[in-house]
């Protein structure tokens, strides 16, 4: 995707989301300069403030360096970024590179394991039985439920009635940044997430043992309910699109 210009609403939102999918596609590699601010200027039909602008959001996501009366420069990402950029690089991941997106995807769900597993933990002593039977009552809602939107937002309430329940706010800020990412990638995530959810039967397990304020139930039953069978389809295509890329 070429630069373009952008509509005059919201300018430094669509100039830094354009300059966002060409940082994390690729297109400007680490190491490299963006144009400068009157090209860049120049090319999306904008004044440098608003480029100037978007430019300083690129730095505080940790995206590009500003070198004062010099060139910005392309940092890597993957080494500079916090996890407020996973969203961003699933949302301008390039559909033209399957072979990246279950393992971001997959990259994402893992993640979502390892912390739901303590969000679970910390969730059945804190929160009581009046949140264990609102899961419960989840639980039944997502096993009479077929339709995969549906789905994913029931699930998202699942996990946020846990989220309070564990009163955690850096697991709260990480769910944050790993939903957007989940629901950017709907054509992965949901075939997963029906896959887990019958497997794992609509996570009645997790919410009984926190109804029973059970943690260490709790946590294994999280684990049994998020930890995918070895021969899963996703994984195998996670692996072959890793193993492109090196």
């Amino acid at each position: 995707m070429s630069l373009r210009a952008v509509e005059k609403r919201s300018l430094p939102d669509k100039v830094f989301e354009q300059l966002t999918a060409e940082i994390v596609s690729g297109r400007y590699a680490p190491g490299a300069a963006i144009p400068s601010e009157r090209e860049l200027s120049d090319t999306l039909a904008v004044n440098r403030h608003v480029v100037r602008e978007a430019v300083k959001r690129l730095e505080q996501v940790g995206l590009v360096k500003v070198v004062q009366g010099g060139r910005t420069t392309v940092l890597d990402f993957r080494q500079t970024a916090g996890l407020d950029l996973l969203a961003l690089v699933a949302e301008h991941a390039d559909a033209n590179a399957l072979e990246e997106l279950p393992a971001l995807l997959v990259g994402a769900l893992e993640m979502r394991a390892g912390i739901g597993v303590d969000v679970a933990r910390l969730c059945a002593p804190r929160a009581g039985a009046a949140v264990g039977g609102e899961l419960l009552a989840l639980s039944d809602t997502l096993a009479a439920t077929r339709t995969g939107e549906e789905l994913l937002a029931l699930d998202q309430r699942f996990w946020q009635l846990m989220l309070d329940g564990a009163d955690n706010l850096a697991y709260q800020l990480a769910f944050n940044s790993l939903i957007r990412a989940v629901h950017a990638l709907r054509e992965l995530s949901v075939p997963w997430l029906e896959q887990e959810l019958e497997r794992g039967e609509y996570r009645r397990p997790i919410a009984i043992a926190i109804a029973a304020g059970d943690a260490q139930s709790a946590a294994g039953a999280t684990r049994a309910a998020l930890t995918p069978p070895a021969d899963h389809p996703l994984l195998a295509a996670a692996a072959r699109g890793a193993g492109a890329t090196r």
